[in-house]
């Protein structure tokens, strides 16, 4: 026989070997499950029948399950985590089980729901306006505040300082006044996807520093003003947990502290209102389970 006709004969045994070996390579499984179990507890076909009936052939597809006998124990791998359970007395039946609900936990395609967060966490800038009796002051300042509670209502707090003040009295005195608000309250929340508008009201106690200018040998004075305040605004979420707020402002403070130089007597009074606007950051906590 020729070289030319041993060439064709490889040949054609060739392309036969290839065609029998594509014939004899597994079609993939309908359910969509590849599997690989070593050993023989728990069972391959039982392992594939519970699990097929946990799982759709598109979760099956996610990723291969790899099984281990390893005599009193067994291992089951999907993805990158592995679990091993003990099972001294090798029950098959219930390997199989076991097998096939951890397969399932790690392959299920799930999205677990989540209600408003358990906590939001506020910080950024506000700028406070008040009328006195030498015209409109305002004072910039910074604040951090937090509600508490996944509900409609939650618990409200804050703590705050504000820029010096300069306050023009009568007979041109003059004094200097810094505020440090420490607020608590109740907040009512909306919850409209990402957008919440909320409205806050409660008290205030406000460390207030007051110290006349021009003047010798003067002290700052100290004292807490008790007010009420209330807050309206809107948070609108950037992401799953930060976002961006905005709020309008109002403290009251019923009782004012009169500014007294001697012998002058008194020459004005701290504003009794102050109306402002927060701009801030906020925080979402872990969201709240669903009911």
């Amino acid at each position: 026989m020729s070289v030319a006709v041993l060439s064709a004969v490889a040949a054609v045994a060739a392309v036969a070997a290839t065609a029998v070996a594509a014939d004899a390579a597994p079609a993939p499984a309908p359910d969509g499950i590849t599997l690989d179990v070593v050993g023989t507890c728990p069972d391959a076909a039982e392992v594939r029948r519970l699990l097929a009936g946990l799982v759709s052939p598109e979760e099956a597809r996610a990723a291969p399950v790899n099984i281990q006998d390893r005599g009193p124990r067994m291992r089951i791998a999907v993805h990158d985590k592995a679990t091993t359970l003990d099972d001294p007395g090798r029950d098959c039946a219930t390997r199989a089980r076991l097998a096939a609900a951890v397969a399932a936990e790690d392959l299920q395609a799930r999205r677990i729901l989540l209600g408003p967060p358990e906590f939001t966490i506020e910080k950024g800038l506000i700028f406070e306006v008040a009328s006195s009796d030498g015209g409109v002051v305002w004072a910039p300042g910074a604040e951090f505040r937090g509600a508490y509670g996944s509900g409609r209502w939650s618990l409200f707090g804050s703590a705050g300082a504000r820029g010096p003040v300069t306050l023009t009295l009568d007979q041109g005195w003059r004094a200097e006044l810094l505020r440090f608000p420490l607020d608590a309250g109740a907040r009512l929340t909306g919850y409209f996807g990402r957008f919440r508008p909320w409205f806050t009201f409660g008290g205030s106690l406000t460390v207030t520093g007051i110290i006349g200018q021009e003047l010798v040998q003067t002290d700052r004075e100290w004292r807490m003003d008790v007010g009420a305040l209330a807050m309206g605004g809107a948070t609108l979420r950037v992401t799953d947990r930060l976002g961006l707020s905005a709020a309008l402002v109002v403290r009251w403070y019923p009782r004012r502290y009169q500014l007294q130089v001697v012998p002058a007597g008194t020459v004005g009074e701290t504003p009794a209102w102050w109306f402002g606007l927060a701009l801030d950051y906020t925080l979402d906590g872990k969201g709240s389970s669903l009911p």
